[in-house]
């Protein structure tokens, strides 16, 4: 019957093949079948989902390389600045898996498989997140264009606490720093702390960013993480900061923060020394965000001010950032131990009445 499809046999091939319409044309998949019985029942289960709209005309041909194509075009058309880093990760997809992998193939248990390959390599907790989330989104990608039915299940790994980041500074360590390090290092690394900005943002500050009518520095979106513009009031040592760069400022360089007309690009080993001079091997430039979020809550900056200065979009990443150092367990124990409570209220019983009566007659009993 006309739309019930059909079977039939190619030469040279030992199994059963279907044809059945699809959207108007004809659609020949092989049934895997070598029966011809139970090849027609697997034609009956096709034309049935394709009546319901759950079939994806050759779907098992489509290859993880395909997928990461997707990938990659979906990053340049949205212009995600990660577009530059991701091929990193995603060689490693490619070398596990191969290009020509069929993706109906990449199940749960096989990317399974790829997590304990990466771990067994050493790679971080969070580098295996981030193929992994590559992986999961090449997926999404497909099911959205209709070449492929549904994504696998791709697990997440829980966070290694002993990587998370715990380093910070206290304003005078930071000022200490400076004092290790040349005056342009030196600008910039209070900026940071004071700003509570990441050195991506800082770095690319263009004068045309500095409004000295109004005081502030607004940070355009292109150049945030979050694609989120902000604006920094310029008081205090921020506005100390910036005079200080208004002296040094060159013509022939739009930067705010530079060396002889240059940006600064990574100081590593010169931020290195300064840390071993003081004895805080281990510090990274990073620190001074998380560092500038602790120090204005501890000054009493409320939490939804500190995300307008830091970015922060959430109050959960930006509580992540609020670390608790030994001075502070310090500093509640004392508390604790110096605090009397609140002065109990004593009443005195009529004489004749003893306390336990007095409880027996105010209670009372439902039946």
């Amino acid at each position: 019957m006309r739309g019930d499809g059909r079977v039939f046999q190619k030469p040279g091939s030992r199994f059963w093949w279907m044809a059945y319409c699809l959207n108007g044309r004809e659609v020949r998949e092989s049934t895997g079948e070598i029966d011809e019985q139970r090849a027609r029942r697997v034609l009956r289960r096709k034309v049935a989902a394709a009546l319901h709209g759950e079939v994806i005309p050759n779907e098992n041909k489509l290859t993880l390389g395909e997928c990461l194509d997707m990938l990659r075009t979906d990053y340049e058309v949205n212009g995600r600045r990660a577009r530059a880093t991701m091929e990193y990760p995603l060689r490693h997809l490619l070398d596990f898996f191969g290009a020509g992998a069929k993706t109906v193939a990449i199940t749960t248990d096989r990317i399974q498989q790829y997590v304990a390959t990466r771990q067994q390599a050493g790679a971080a907790t969070a580098t295996i997140n981030l193929e992994l989330a590559l992986l999961g989104r090449a997926f999404t990608l497909a099911a959205r264009a209709k070449r492929l039915r549904a994504r696998p299940f791709i697990p997440r790994l829980a966070a290694d606490p002993s990587r998370v980041r715990q380093g910070f500074f206290a304003r005078e360590e930071v000022e200490g720093l400076c004092g290790h390090l040349d005056p342009d290092l030196a600008d910039m690394t209070r900026f940071l702390f004071f700003s509570t900005w990441r050195p991506g943002e800082v770095r690319k500050l263009e004068w045309r960013d500095y409004d000295r009518a109004d005081g502030v520095i607004r940070l355009r979106a292109e150049h945030s993480k979050n694609k989120h513009g902000r604006v920094l009031p310029l008081v205090g040592e921020l506005a100390a900061i910036i005079e200080r760069r208004l002296t040094l400022r060159r013509l022939d360089c739009p930067y705010i923060f530079h060396q002889d007309g240059k940006p600064i690009g990574s100081f590593r080993k010169r931020w290195k020394r300064a840390c071993t001079a003081l004895g805080l091997s281990g510090r990274i430039v990073y620190d001074l965000r998380r560092s500038g979020v602790r120090h204005l809550i501890r000054a009493g900056v409320p939490p939804h001010t500190v995300m307008a200065f830091s970015g922060h979009r959430t109050a959960s990443m930006l509580k992540r950032y609020d670390i608790i150092s030994l001075d502070d367990l310090r500093d509640a124990a004392t508390r604790g131990s110096d605090y009397a409570g609140q002065p109990a209220q004593v009443v005195a019983l009529r004489a004749g009445v003893s306390e336990n009566s007095d409880r027996t007659r105010t209670i009372g009993v439902r039946g």
